[in-house]
Order: structure tokens, then sequence, then C-alpha cells
């Protein structure tokens, strides 16, 4: 990114922290990012356009941290689950996330208000879909419910304890709440409760990358099975192979290389295979 449009970013970021979005104007930004006009409209075509660039900008620092967080762990390790909501949750803290999303909805913006709301479903269709990660295929049919369940538990658990407790970690919070979400999938899983389908984030979501995304997680899921029985030098390669995959562009001549390498892995190969066919 263009240091210079890092330091308008960085500029409004912290006015739209310190005085709201909807009163913290242009020539604000000018002033505090030492910059003329001209040089704003550059770089964006409008205040709204600055704002969803800084939460993008949010959201793949977290996205990333996340993907990070999970190089050479199975997707059904509930510690790196745990790691990856504390590490989102810290960056959404830092960057005062709240803060922003309440200064969106002061100003009634129905462009910002939308781009909002789809940031949010994108958490909920994450955290649905490493639910789905960590407990298998079995649990599809709940697994919104149990995103909802969870994201719920964990958002009412941290502000009621920070009441009592100022300093408490989120470790703690979320490791409670995760708790609390296996005797859940088991309970729904038994008695087939389902409040909610799954299927309703195809409303916002088009259904085939809902699919893909599915079928990856099956792959990653395959994958952390493997590296249980594998060798070390098998468990290298199965947690590079993991750490391609999970990337928003796999580079599939690596995965061809790292699954010549990988003895008896036919089967793993040809979904490996699908799934990439599909994402193009």
């Amino acid at each position: 990114m263009n240091d210079r449009r890092r330091q308008v970013m960085d500029a409004a970021h912290a006015l739209f922290v310190e005085k709201g979005f909807a009163a913290a104007s242009i020539q604000d930004i000018l002033e505090r990012s030492h910059i003329s006009k001209g040089t704003f409209y550059n770089y964006f075509s409008s205040k709204n356009e600055l704002l969803i660039n800084i939460f993008k900008r949010i959201n793949a620092e977290a996205n990333e941290q996340r993907a990070f967080i999970l190089t050479g762990r199975s997707v059904t390790d509930h510690e790196a689950f745990t790691e990856q909501i504390v590490a989102s949750m810290t960056i959404h803290k830092e960057n005062h996330l709240f803060t922003l999303y309440q200064g969106v909805f002061i100003s009634g913006d129905e462009e910002l208000k939308e781009f909002v709301r789809q940031q949010y479903l994108e958490e909920v269709k994450w955290t649905q879909k490493r639910i789905v990660e960590l407990y298998g295929n079995d649990i599809v049919p709940y697994s919104l419910d149990l995103a909802l369940l969870f994201m719920g538990n964990v958002q009412q658990l941290l502000h009621l304890s920070a009441m009592e407790e100022p300093h408490i970690k989120i470790e703690k919070v979320i490791g409670y709440a995760l708790r609390r979400l296996r005797s859940a999938a088991k309970d729904v899983k038994s008695t087939r409760d389902q409040l909610i389908s799954p299927r309703f984030l195809e409303k916002w979501f088009p259904a085939d990358e809902i699919q893909r995304e599915q079928q990856r997680s099956e792959i990653l899921r395959a994958i952390g099975a493997m590296q249980k029985e594998a060798d070390e030098r098998g468990r290298e390669l199965l947690a590079f192979l993991q750490s391609e995959l999970i990337e928003a562009e796999p580079r599939r001549s690596v995965i061809a290389a790292v699954m010549q390498a990988l003895p008896d892995r036919h089967d793993l190969f040809e979904r490996i295979s699908t799934y990439l066919e599909k994402k193009s």
C-alpha cells in the first residue's frame, strides 16, 4: 500500500474513532494527514469509500492472523480455534471496530450499513465453516445455529464478565463458550434440533462459494486425520499442503509437487484437484 494512502487511512481511522464518522469531515482528514483535497480524491472517491477501505484493512489483518495460527495444525484443533477467536477479537478491539460500527449506524448511511451487515455475515460464515471443520459433516445441518449460539455467548459473557472482573482474559471466556459449544453440538446431533438452516447463507453468498468452502473443509479435515498417522516428513508435507489450501489463491504447481512427494494419497489428490477445478 502507498505510504501516503496509508497515512490518510490512519488519520481518518483515528478521527472516526475520536469524533465519529458523521462528525469527522474531509477537511478534518486533510488537516490531520497533511494532504491536499486533490491528493485525497486521488486515493478515495468519498469519505464512505475511505471508511470501507479501513474496514477491509482490519478484516484482512484478522484473516491473515487466523490463517497464520492454523499453519501446520489440524482444523480439528480446538486450541487453534480458540487462538483464532482471541486474535480476531484482539485486532477488532485494538482498531476500535465496535466504535466504527456505531458511527456507521448513527450516520444512517445505507451504503455503509449494508457493508457492515455483509461483514457481519462474513464473520458468521467463517464461524460456521470452522464449526463444521471442528465437528465434521454430521454437524452441517445445525452449524449455523451453533455459530450464532457461540458468537452470542462470547459477546454476552465478555460483556457481563467484564463488569464483574474488568481484566478478565478473553481466553477464559472463549474456553468456557467452547466447552458449551461441544455440549450443544452433541445435543443437536442426537435430537436433530434445527432452528435456522445453513442454506440461509445462500441468500447472501453464492451457493457455489459455500459449496467450495464446504469441500475445502472436508479436505482439511482429511489432512488433519492423515497427520496423526503420518511420519515426521509426512506431517511436514501435509502441514505445508494445508497451509497452501488455506490461501485465497492456492498455487497449483506447488500443490502438485507436494502431492508427488506423498505416497498412496491418490484419493486426496483427486479431491484437491476437483476442488481447484471448481475454484477456477
